[in-house]
């Protein structure tokens, strides 16, 4: 009898076993839907970032890899999720070569089965980049590359690009620059697609404003003295010298003007560097006009002022030119997830085609035409203040999102 009832326990608790093991085993969760309790865990949303964590483009990238982290952050309330999954990001180094950052963007695609690509600070390598997210049908969130090439001759459907770009910055400063009828202009800037590009959107506006654009300069990027080229712009005397530069360089080129007397002798105009260009330049940038795409002292939005206290929190400074494209770009990714309610693709471009959200330059919105995000632009002069212990810019004029759009230019 005790044999009997013993049995009897010990089926009881088989079946128990049995039928708790069913429940908390049925059904399967696809990619899009949260990781809610009982279940496995929620599969990771892979952020696969390209970018020049060396080379000359070295600073830039670090702006924008911080800012894309506080993106992200800002925009899932602190939980760094989404959709009920966490979301990883995974670095690699482009070096500032093209080859090279194809490779690594090739490696997430295939090995790291990354959902979404962002990067990069150079426009060549980015320009690499864009044809292998078509190509895998990934979409590439581009930030700080600003070629106009990206979103005119070699757009895809897949580019989406927070980044303000060369056409953008020339709308903004160009037209400023010419102050009477027959002003002749020299436009230095890099031999490379970024270097072109800026000279085809800027060289337009001047001569819409009555200038003449009597020569461009290029020189190459990794140039560690200028003083040949500036001789020609000295021989030139021209009333306005362009300056498109990129890099840890640029600080020796400026240094370089200065020295020559460039300053005195002409208009220098430029779009402004980073905090680190404006430190080494000191007084001799001051009375320098031109465009600034981002300067932590400008926008007046609730979402900068987060921007500017957390930043100052986790790396004791304030965010510097690429912190915020950076930024724009996670907010972006994590608001399309969030009303694709996927991360496939072709939901995410329906998402965000036209869609508008709030970064810290106040809104932005992708152009349905060509992806670009319109954005507020700034045009500043480098004054002294006594908040600071090196120039910063002044604001003249923020232009509006509408002032500053380019013609759509997609082939």
């Amino acid at each position: 009898m005790r044999s009997i009832r013993f049995q009897a326990v010990i089926l009881t608790l088989i079946l128990a076993l049995l039928t708790t093991a069913c429940s908390s085993g049925g059904g399967s969760r696809s990619a899009g839907e949260g990781g809610g309790g009982g279940g496995r865990a929620a599969e990771p949303i892979k952020i696969g970032v390209v970018t020049s964590v060396t080379g000359p483009l070295a600073g830039y990238a670090d702006q924008e890899i911080k800012g894309l982290k506080l993106g992200i952050q800002y925009a899932t309330g602190g939980t760094n999720e989404v959709l009920g999954r966490p979301i990883e990001i995974i670095i690699e180094d482009d070096t500032g070569s093209p080859d090279v950052g194809k490779q690594k963007a090739v490696k997430l695609l295939e090995q790291d089965k990354v959902h979404i690509l962002q990067g990069s600070a150079s426009t060549p390598v980015a320009l690499q980049i864009a044809s292998l997210a078509e190509q895998y049908e990934v979409l590439y969130m581009v930030d700080p590359a600003a070629g106009d090439q990206l979103t005119t001759t070699d757009f895809n459907k897949y580019i989406f690009r927070t980044a303000g770009i060369n056409s953008q910055d020339a709308l903004a400063g160009g037209k400023a620059a010419i102050e009477k009828p027959g002003d002749r202009v020299v436009h230095l800037a890099p031999d490379n697609a970024f270097g072109t590009s800026a000279q085809d959107a800027w060289n337009p506006v001047f001569e819409e404003a009555g200038g003449v654009v009597v020569r461009n300069i290029n020189v190459p990027l990794d140039a560690k003295d200028f003083a040949t080229y500036l001789q020609q712009v000295r021989d030139l005397d021209p009333d306005v010298l362009m300056v498109t530069w990129s890099g840890g360089n640029a600080l020796k080129l400026f240094q370089q003007i200065g020295e020559m007397g460039l300053f005195d002798q002409m208009r220098v105009t430029t779009s402004i560097g980073d905090r680190a260009s404006l430190q080494g330049l000191g007084d001799a940038a001051v009375g320098l006009r031109g465009v600034v795409r981002y300067f932590y002292t400008l926008p007046k939005t609730p979402v900068n002022d987060w921007l500017v206290a957390e930043h100052q929190k986790l790396y004791g400074e304030p965010p510097d030119l690429f912190t915020a494209g950076g930024m724009a770009a996670g907010i972006a990714i994590v608001e399309g997830i969030k009303k694709a309610g996927s991360t496939d693709a072709g939901k995410l471009i329906e998402a965000l085609e036209g869609m508008s959200f709030e970064g810290p330059k106040g809104t932005y919105t992708f152009r349905k035409e060509d992806h670009q995000a319109l954005q507020p632009m700034y045009y500043v002069e480098i004054v002294k203040d006594g908040e600071h212990d090196y120039p910063v810019p002044r604001l003249i004029n923020e232009l509006s999102p509408e002032e500053t759009a380019p013609p759509v230019r997609v082939n």
